[in-house]
């Protein structure tokens, strides 16, 4: 499941996009119930991976339906415990760093 979900944001990443957690569950084939539950533990797992290796993460690439799309409150606060965030959970700053973010993972990854 999770290596099906990491090439659905690259893929998603490499287009410039962002995708939501429902279309990323779907894309990625997660079997439910709880398709989103299953998804976003996973999406934490790939994060915390990520961090602990030093690689850049995709999983700001997945978000939230509503507006603004950007992550849910659960995202941020990870990002806070792994030393990489420090505002709240919603609103400007966390508008800001979710595309400070973007824009670094789309600097990275060639459009296609």
């Amino acid at each position: 499941m999770e290596q099906k979900i990491r090439t659905v944001l690259e893929n998603t990443a490499r287009k410039h996009q962002t995708i939501s957690y429902r279309m990323l569950a779907i894309e990625a084939e997660i079997p439910g119930p709880q398709i989103i539950h299953k998804l976003t533990n996973v999406l934490e797992d790939i994060l915390r991976q990520d961090h602990q290796n030093g690689a850049l993460s995709l999983v700001p690439v997945a978000v939230s339906r509503g507006e603004p799309a950007i992550p849910r409150n659960g995202f941020f606060i990870l990002l806070k415990e792994l030393g990489l965030y420090d505002g709240p959970e919603q609103g400007p700053e966390a508008i800001d760093k979710h595309t400070a973010l973007l824009a670094e993972i789309y600097r990275t990854m060639p459009k296609v």
